[in-house]
């Protein structure tokens, strides 16, 4: 069961845990909660065909350091410490038996390739997670020759999706897709994904609460040193469709925090359809310290 944190009298401040960079250190949790589809049984797997060009399979890359990865980043892959990191954000859940680093090309403005030395889901590869591949390696340098495109060139797979029950299971091969939309160094981050998601969440009582997963191109930690990131709900703005008109509320606790990923999970109290969600700017900053732009993102259902 996920630990919920929300504001009442005498709460201590939990210790913020400072992010070198999504994906590097996350802590090992028992993770419960679902997406909200329902899983086919007995299906056989099948695999479309390989794409053939850019698609919007692939969300964004994020720049995230620049020969900045940090000693303990060598835990992750054998020459880490000094190199790129750069988290890769995908529309559908990786299937990580697949991933490899090989399977990703990385071309920077001067049309050099560059071959990552590591890709890795950790830590955002929980249920309902794996939608960031992060990537190790040399792939240009601020300023001269950024990198401007990433490729997928080997077989990397999605996760099954189920659109029922009597639907047979289907991965995507990502072979072939592409995007150029990478997110510069200087770039602060903004949200890329939202859903509504079912588990076992100690302050889901009742029909009246839902919990909504937002993910983040990178990994954040808020600006200002006296808010921990047990306070962030505070900061998040979440749209309720009440027959066409858009309610704003506040999140009433948030989970999936310090544990390293770029996930948080917001439970709201509200029958009504949410739609969206917002943070303004200047809440939450990248391992770069870069701090986040306004940022929203509609709710996948």
């Amino acid at each position: 069961m996920q630990r919920l944190h929300s504001t009442c009298p005498g709460q201590k401040l939990l210790t913020i845990v400072v992010l070198c960079l999504t994906g590097l250190w996350g802590c090992n949790r028992a993770n419960t909660q679902k997406v909200d589809e329902t899983p086919a049984t007995g299906d056989s797997q099948t695999t479309d065909n390989v794409n053939s060009g850019s698609s919007d399979a692939v969300v964004c890359a994020f720049f995230g350091l620049d020969n900045a990865l940090p000693l303990r980043a060598n835990a992750l892959a054998k020459g880490a410490f000094g190199k790129d990191g750069m988290p890769v954000n995908f529309k559908d859940e990786i299937d990580g038996s697949t991933l490899d680093a090989e399977d990703f090309l990385v071309i920077d403005r001067n049309g050099k390739q560059h071959i990552p030395i590591a890709a890795t889901l950790k830590p955002a590869d929980h249920e309902g997670e794996n939608r960031t591949v992060l990537l190790i390696g040399e792939f240009g340098n601020d300023g001269t020759n950024p990198p401007v495109e990433v490729k997928i060139v080997g077989d990397l797979h999605t996760k099954n999706k189920h659109k029922d029950a009597s639907a047979p299971s289907v991965a995507k091969n990502l072979k072939g897709d592409s995007t150029k939309n990478v997110i510069p160094l200087s770039d602060g981050p903004r949200m890329f994904f939202a859903q509504i998601v079912k588990g076992d969440l100690a302050e889901q009582k009742n029909n009246h609460s839902q919990a909504v997963q937002v993910a983040w191109q990178g990994g954040i930690t808020p600006v200002d040193t006296k808010v921990a990131e047990a306070d962030l709900f505070r900061f998040y703005t979440v749209y309720a469709d009440d027959n066409g008109k858009l309610i704003p509320l506040t999140p009433k606790s948030i989970a999936d925090i310090n544990d390293n990923d770029n996930y948080h999970l917001l439970v709201v109290e509200t029958a009504l359809p949410i739609v969206k969600v917002s943070m303004r700017a200047g809440v939450v900053k990248d391992p770069n310290g870069d701090p986040n732009p306004d940022t929203e993102v509609m709710v996948e259902r």
